[in-house]
C-alpha cells in the first residue's frame, strides 16, 4: 500500500523538481547570479542517469562530439598555460568556455521534460511580471540619469534582462492569441505580456544604455519581418498596429532623452567612420579619435579596450592566446585604460581562441538554428517559439559588438539555454522520424496481411 501511494508523490515531486530546474537555469534573466551553473551541473548528473536508464538514446550528432572535443581543447590548453613558467598573469572568466560540455545533457533533460516547457514558460511570465513590476522605479526612471532595474549590478545587464523579457512577451502574446482556446485564459496571457513589454520599455528608457537600444531596434525589425506576414484576422493587425503605434508614441515622447543619450555618441562615431572613409587608414582614425579627448567616455573607453583586445589578438589569430592574453594585455597601447572586460563578445573570444573559436561557436548556434526550424516545420514547436527563438540571437548577437555578455550571468545562461534547446530539437526530431518508421513498417505488416 504504500508503494502505490509513494508512487504518486515521488513523481509529483520530480515534476515540481524539474519545471524549479528549468525556472532557475534562465533566472539569470531576472537575477544577476550564477545559480544557472549550479542547475546545470544538477540537469547534467541527472540527464546522464536518465540517458543510461532510457529505452530511446538519442544520437548527440556531430555537435554533441564538437562540444566534447571543444571542452577537452579549452581543458588541456588551460592546464599546458597554466604550467608555463613563461606565463605570468591569467585571465579571468576562462572557465565559461567548458561551458558547452553540459548543452548536450541539459538539452537532453529538455527533451525528456518536453511536456513541462509550456508550464515553465508560463511561470517564467508571471515572475518576469512580478520582477518588472517590483524592481522599476516608476518615477526616478524619467530623470536624466541612468536607472538599473531587475535584480542586476548595473544598467546594461539590466537593460540585456529587459530586452530578453520583452521579446519573449512578444512573442508569448501571439502565441496565446492563436493558440490559447478558453477565452479568460488567453486574456490574462495577453495581459500579462503587454504589462512585461510596458514595464520594460520604460525600464529600458531610464537604464539608457545605447548598445541594449540598438539591438532591441533591430531585434524589433526582425520580430516584423518574421510576424507580420503571418498576421490573420482583424485582431491581430489591431494588436499590431497598436504596439507600433505605442512604439512610436513613446519615441516621440521622449524624443529629448533618447536624443540627450544617443546624440554625442552618434557625432563621435560618425567623425571616426568620416575619418575611415577620407583617409583609408581605420587604425590611424581610431587612434587620433581616442587622442583628441571629445569622444564620449563611454565610447572612449571602448575604443581603447577593443584596440587593446585587437593587439592580443594579433599575436595568434588562429587560435588566440588562451588563458594566458591577460599576460599579453600588459603590453598594450591603452593597458592602463583601467578594465579588461574588453566590452565586445567577439573578440572576448577572439583573444583567447582566435578564428577557431569564432568558427566554433557560429557552426554551434548556426546548427542549433536548423534544427529548431526543423522543429517547427515538422509541428514540433509552434511558430512563435521559433521566431522568439530567431529575434532573442539577433538581439544577443548585436549586444555583444558593444558588451561583453556571454561574460555576464545572462549571457552565459542565454548561450547554454539556445544551444540547449537546439540539442533538444535534434532529439526530438530524432524520435519523430523513429516513430515515424515504426508506424510505416506496421502499416506495411497490416498490409501484406
Amino acid at each position: 500500500m504504500n508503494t502505490i501511494m509513494d508512487r504518486p508523490v515521488l513523481r509529483i515531486l520530480e515534476n515540481t523538481c524539474i519545471v524549479v530546474l528549468f525556472l532557475v537555469l534562465v533566472s539569470a534573466a531576472w537575477v544577476e547570479k550564477d545559480s544557472y551553473r549550479y542547475v546545470a551541473i544538477t540537469l547534467v548528473l541527472w540527464g546522464l542517469v536518465a540517458y543510461v536508464r532510457a529505452d530511446f538514446k538519442p544520437s548527440i550528432g556531430w555537435a554533441g562530439f564538437a562540444c566534447i572535443g571543444w571542452a577537452s581543447f579549452v581543458a588541456i590548453r588551460y592546464v599546458v598555460l597554466y604550467m608555463n613558467p613563461t606565463v605570468r598573469t591569467y585571465g579571468g572568466s576562462e572557465g565559461i568556455y567548458l561551458l558547452p560540455i553540459f548543452y548536450i545533457t541539459v538539452g537532453y533533460m529538455m527533451f525528456r521534460y518536453w511536456k513541462f516547457l509550456n508550464l515553465t514558460i508560463v511561470l517564467f511570465m508571471l515572475i518576469s511580471l512580478a520582477m518588472a513590476a517590483i524592481t522599476l522605479d516608476g518615477i526616478s526612471v524619467f530623470d536624466s540619469e541612468h536607472h538599473a532595474f531587475l535584480m542586476m549590478k548595473n544598467t546594461i545587464h539590466s537593460s540585456v534582462g529587459a530586452g530578453f523579457l520583452i521579446l519573449a512577451a512578444l512573442n508569448f502574446s501571439r502565441y496565446a492569441y492563436k493558440h490559447v482556446a478558453d477565452a479568460r485564459r488567453r486574456y490574462v496571457y495577453e495581459a500579462i505580456s503587454y504589462l512585461i513589454i510596458a514595464l520594460c520599455f520604460v525600464g529600458l528608457y531610464g537604464a539608457k544604455s545605447k548598445g541594449v537600444w540598438a539591438a532591441m531596434a533591430i531585434a524589433l525589425v526582425a520580430q516584423g519581418l518574421l510576424a507580420i506576414p503571418r498576421i490573420k484576422g482583424a485582431r491581430g493587425w489591431v494588436a499590431a498596429g497598436g504596439f507600433a503605434a505605442a512604439l512610436v508614441a513613446f519615441a516621440i515622447v521622449l524624443d529629448g532623452g533618447i536624443w540627450k543619450t544617443l546624440g554625442p555618441t552618434y557625432a563621435s562615431a560618425d567623425s571616426i567612420v568620416g575619418d575611415m572613409v577620407r583617409n583609408g587608414q581605420p587604425i590611424d582614425a581610431v587612434q587620433a579619435a581616442i587622442a583628441s579627448g571629445t569622444v564620449p567616455s563611454s565610447m572612449n573607453i571602448r575604443l581603447m579596450l577593443w584596440s587593446n583586445a585587437l593587439e592580443v589578438w594579433s599575436h595568434n589569430i588562429l587560435f588566440g592566446s588562451g588563458i594566458a592574453w591577460k599576460d599579453l594585455w600588459a603590453h598594450t597601447q591603452y593597458r592602463d585604460v583601467g578594465f579588461d572586460l574588453i566590452h565586445n563578445g567577439y573578440l572576448e573570444v577572439a583573444v583567447r581562441y582566435g578564428l577557431l573559436g569564432l568558427a566554433f561557436y557560429i557552426g554551434l548556434y548556426a546548427w542549433a538554428i536548423a534544427n529548431v526550424r526543423s522543429a517547427y516545420k515538422n509541428d514540433l514547436i509552434p511558430r512563435e517559439a521559433f521566431d522568439f527563438y530567431i529575434v532573442s540571437m539577433v538581439f544577443f548577437l548585436v549586444t555583444i559588438f558593444t558588451n561583453s555578455n556571454n561574460r555576464l550571468a545572462i549571457g552565459e545562461s542565454y548561450m547554454m539555454v539556445a544551444a540547449a534547446f537546439g540539442f533538444c530539437c535534434f532529439y526530438s526530431l530524432q524520435q519523430t522520424a523513429r516513430q515515424r518508421v515504426a508506424v510505416a513498417n506496421y502499416a506495411q505488416a497490416g498490409a501484406d496481411a
